[in-house]
C-alpha cells in the first residue's frame, strides 16, 4: 500500500516519490512448486495458530501448554504466524517474503503465460494490438544478439555531448536536450509535471532533485558503509565496461564518490521530503536564474520545453544551492563522468548481457540475494514493466471480479462512516476542524478495480519490431518520450481526476492527498487480503484494515496538511496542530524502542505509515465493538496478513529507506497500543505485548 505523495518512489521498492504502502517488488520464495495461491493461502491457514479470545466460547488452540515456546501475551507477530514462516524457506533469488510477493508471482506467471502463448502461436498481429506490442517487444527483450549490437547506439550521441562537453555550459546544455527528450536526470535539467499542491486542479513544473544512486541513507548511514564500498566498485566496474582503463575508473569513482557524498550532505531526508512545506517552494523563472546562477536558466527551460511558466517549484532548494556551487569548470570532469555513470546505470537492464549482468549483481548483493532470476524470469518480467497498461487490460479481462469489488466497496463506506465518529469524538479538535475533517472524507473518492477509460499513453506506446529496426533500447527511448509528451500534454490543462496511474495488475492500495481518492487495483482483492469465504471479522482485520490505513493516511503528517480538494492548506488551528506534533512525537519515541537485528526503528522515518497503522487499527475495531470473537479474527487476520521473511541484508535496506516499520513491528507496536487487544486477552504488566495505558499511542483514538 502506497501513499503517493510525490510523483516518485522506492527504487526497487520505493519509486515515483509515492510513499505509503509498499507490495514489495521481489518475487515470492518458498511457496510450494506448482501450488496455487488459494492452497498456500488455505494450507496455511489451516496451520494457523490463533490467540484465545477470553470471552470466546472456543479457547483451545489444539497447543499444549508445555509445546508453546511463542506466547502470544509475548510476541503476538510470531505465536499467529509461527507454523507459515517455519515453512518459508528463501530461496536463493529471493530477498523477502510476503503476501503482497505471493500474490504479486501469481499475477507475474498469469501474465508469464500471456507471453507464451504469444511468442509460440506463430500469429501476426494488428499493428498497435496489445498482442503485437507484447509479442514484438518479448523478441526485443530476449535478442541478446541485437541488444549487443545495439549497445548504446540510440543513446550514443547524447553521451557522446556529455563526454565531449568542454565548458559547464556544454555540459548543462547536453543533460537539458537529455532530460527533454527522454527524461533522464543525473545533475541538474530535471523536472517533472504534477498537480499544483497549492492548486491540484492545475499542473505545476516541478524542478527535480539530483539523482543521489544509493542514496542518501546508504551515503551517510552508519551500519551501510560495507554496501557503500560494494555500490563503489560496481560503479568502477560499469566504467571499465564502458571503456575505460582500471585505472581511469578508479579515478573517476573517487570524483563520483566526492560528488555524491558533498550533495547528499545538503539533501532533504526521505522523511523531509513528504513534507510540503519544505518541498513546495514556488520560484520564478528570474528566481530560478537567482538559484542557478552558473546556468543559463532561460536556455535550460526552452530545452526542457518548459519555458514561459509563471512559476516552478524547486523541491530541494539547498540541494539545489549545492548542485549550482559545483557546477564550475574545475569540476566539470568529474560532474560529466556522474552523468555518464547515471545514465549507464539507468539504461543497464536495457543493454548488453554485461551492463545488466553487473546491474544485476548490485541489486542482489544489496539485498542478500545469493542467485540470479535467470534470463527467462528476468526478460518476462522486464517485457511487463515495459507494456504495463496492455498487461492491465488483458488482467482485467481475465480475472477481475465485479461481485468482489461491491462487497469491498460496502466495506469501505462502512469505515468511512466510522472514521466520521472517531473525528467526532476527538476532544482535542475545534468543532469547525472536525467539520472540515468530516468534508474531506465526505469528498473523498474511491477508485477500485481498473479505470473506465484508459491512460493515452497505453495507445501512444508504440512497439517497433527488431524486423523494422527496433531494439529494446530504441523502445525504451520511446516509452519514455511517451511519458514526456503525455505531461507535457496535460501542461496548461485541468487536471481529469478521474485518471488512474496505477495499473490493475498492482498489488497495493494507496492514498493519493493531491486528489483525495484512495486506489485499491483490482489485483489486491483477493485472498489473503479479501476473501468472500472469510467470516466478518478476518475480512475487516484483512482487506479493512487495509482500507482503513488508506483513508487514515489523509490524516496522517502529511495528508493531514492537505484540504478535501487535494490543496495544501493548513486547515488546523495552532493549538490543534501543536497538539498533533506533540501526539505525532509520542508516536516516533513509541516506535524508536522497536529493533530489528539490533538496529532501532527509525520512528521519524516511518511516523506517516505509523499513524496511519494506529488509525487503521482504532477504525477497525470500533467497527467491532466488543465482539471479541470478531476482534480475535480480526487481529488474528492481520497478523497473518503481514507475516514476512527477509534476509539480513534486505531487512536492512528496509530499516534505512522503507517509509514502514518492519513487518513484525507493524503488528505487536499497533497491537500493543489498541485498548482492545487487552480487553479479549489475557494481557498483563510482565508480559512483552503490554504497554501501560498512559504510554499507549495514537492520532486517532
Amino acid at each position: 500500500m502506497k501513499k503517493r505523495v510525490l510523483a516518485l518512489l522506492m527504487a526497487v521498492v520505493m519509486t515515483l516519490q509515492l510513499s505509503g504502502c509498499n507490495a514489495k517488488n521481489i518475487d515470492a520464495a518458498g511457496k510450494e512448486a506448482q501450488s496455487s495461491i488459494k492452497d498456500m493461502f488455505h494450507s496455511a491457514k489451516e496451520n494457523q495458530k490463533e490467540a484465545p479470545a477470553e470471552n470466546t466460547d472456543e479457547q483451545d488452540t489444539g497447543i499444549q501448554d508445555e509445546d508453546a515456546e511463542i506466547r502470544y501475551q509475548d510476541d503476538y507477530y510470531e505465536y499467529v504466524n509461527q507454523n507459515l514462516l517455519s515453512r518459508i524457506e528463501l530461496a536463493a533469488t529471493d530477498a523477502h517474503w510476503d503476501w503482497f510477493g505471493e500474490l504479486n508471482a501469481v499475477v507475474n506467471a498469469e501474465m508469464e503465460d500471456i507471453i507464451d502463448d504469444l511468442a509460440n502461436d506463430g500469429n501476426t498481429y494488428e499493428k498497435g494490438s496489445s498482442e503485437q506490442k507484447i509479442k514484438d517487444m518479448y523478441e526485443c527483450v530476449t535478442n541478446m544478439a541485437n541488444r549487443e549490437e545495439t549497445g548504446l547506439g540510440p543513446l550514443k550521441t547524447h553521451m557522446d555531448s556529455i563526454r565531449n562537453a568542454t565548458s559547464i555550459e556544454e555540459y548543462v546544455d547536453a543533460l537539458a536536450h537529455l532530460s527533454g527528450e527522454f527524461g533522464f536526470s543525473s545533475i541538474v535539467g530535471g523536472y517533472s509535471i504534477m498537480q499544483d499542491k497549492a492548486d491540484s486542479s492545475e499542473y505545476a513544473v516541478y524542478m527535480m532533485y539530483a539523482d543521489t544512486l544509493i542514496g542518501k541513507e546508504y551515503v551517510e548511514g552508519e551500519n551501510t558503509q560495507e554496501y557503500m564500498e560494494l555500490y563503489l566498485n560496481y560503479i568502477s566496474n560499469m566504467l571499465m565496461e564502458f571503456g575505460m582503463t582500471a585505472d581511469e575508473a578508479a579515478q573517476s569513482t573517487d570524483s563520483i564518490e566526492w560528488l555524491l557524498r558533498d550533495i547528499c550532505a545538503s539533501t532533504l531526508t526521505t522523511e523531509q521530503l513528504y513534507d510540503p512545506s519544505q518541498t513546495y517552494n514556488v520560484y520564478t523563472a528570474e528566481g530560478l536564474q537567482e538559484l542557478y546562477s552558473n546556468v543559463d536558466v532561460p536556455k535550460m527551460l526552452r530545452t526542457l520545453r518548459v519555458d514561459g511558466q509563471d512559476k516552478y517549484i524547486v523541491m530541494d532548494v539547498e540541494q539545489a544551492k549545492k548542485i549550482n556551487s559545483l557546477l564550475v569548470e574545475e569540476n566539470l570532469q568529474a560532474l560529466k563522468d556522474y552523468s555518464t555513470f547515471v545514465m549507464l546505470n539507468d539504461t543497464a537492464k536495457y543493454a548488453n548481457a554485461n551492463y545488466a549482468k553487473l546491474s544485476d549483481d548490485m541489486r542482489n548483493a544489496l539485498y542478500g540475494i545469493t542467485e540470479s532470476w535467470g534470463d527467462e524470469k528476468t526478460w518476462k518480467n522486464l517485457t511487463q514493466d515495459m507494456l504495463p497498461w496492455d498487461f492491465g487490460m488483458i488482467y482485467v479481462e481475465r480475472h477481475f471480479s465485479a461481485e468482489d469489488k461491491e462487497a469491498v466497496e460496502e466495506i469501505i463506506e462502512q469505515i468511512l462512516k466510522e472514521y466520521e465518529t472517531i473525528i467526532n469524538r476527538q476532544d482535542w479538535m475545534s468543532e469547525a476542524t472536525k467539520k472540515k475533517a468530516i468534508r474531506k472524507l465526505e469528498t473523498m473518492q474511491v477508485k477500485i478495480g481498473y479505470p473506465d477509460r484508459w491512460p493515452a499513453a497505453r495507445d501512444m506506446m508504440q512497439v517497433t519490431p527488431i524486423s523494422e529496426g527496433g531494439s529494446l533500447l530504441s523502445n525504451l527511448l520511446v516509452s519514455m518520450q511517451v511519458a514526456i509528451e503525455d505531461s507535457l500534454n496535460k501542461l496548461g490543462t485541468k487536471v481529469d481526476r478521474s485518471e488512474w496511474d496505477v495499473t490493475p495488475q498492482t498489488i497495493n492500495a494507496m492514498y493519493d492527498p493531491l486528489n483525495n481518492e484512495i486506489i485499491f487495483p483490482a489485483a489486491i482483492l483477493q485472498a489473503p487480503f479479501y476473501d468472500r469465504d472469510n467470516s466478518y471479522g478476518a475480512n475487516l482485520g484483512g482487506i479493512g484494515f487495509v482500507i482503513a490505513h488508506e483513508v487514515s493516511h489523509a490524516f496522517d503528517s502529511s495528508g493531514a496538511l492537505y484540504d478535501e480538494y487535494g490543496n495544501y492548506n493548513v486547515w488546523w488551528t495552532d493549538e490543534e496542530l501543536a497538539e498533533y506534533k506533540k501526539m505525532s512525537q509520542s508516536i516516533v519515541d513509541y516506535y524508536s524502542n522497536y529493533e530489528m537485528m539490533g538496529v532501532k526503528v527509525n520512528g521519524e522515518l516511518t511516523l506517516m505509515e505509523n499513524i496511519a497503522d494506529l488509525g487503521a487499527m482504532t477504525c477497525i475495531t470500533s467497527i467491532i465493538g466488543n465482539d471479541a470473537r470478531a476482534l480475535d479474527e480480526a487481529f488474528g487476520q492481520m497478523t497473518y496478513n503481514w507475516a514476512s521473511e527477509d534476509t539480513a541484508s534486505f531487512m536492512m535496506y528496509l530499516l534505512n529507506t522503507d517509509t514502514h516499520s518492519p513487518n513484525k513491528v507493524r503488528v505487536n507496536a499497533v497491537l500493543s497500543s489498541c485498548d482492545a487487544f487487552y480487553k479479549i486477552y489475557d494481557i498483563r504488566e510482565t508480559d512483552g505485548m503490554y504497554v501501560a495505558p498512559e504510554d499507549r499511542v495514537g492520532i486517532w483514538k
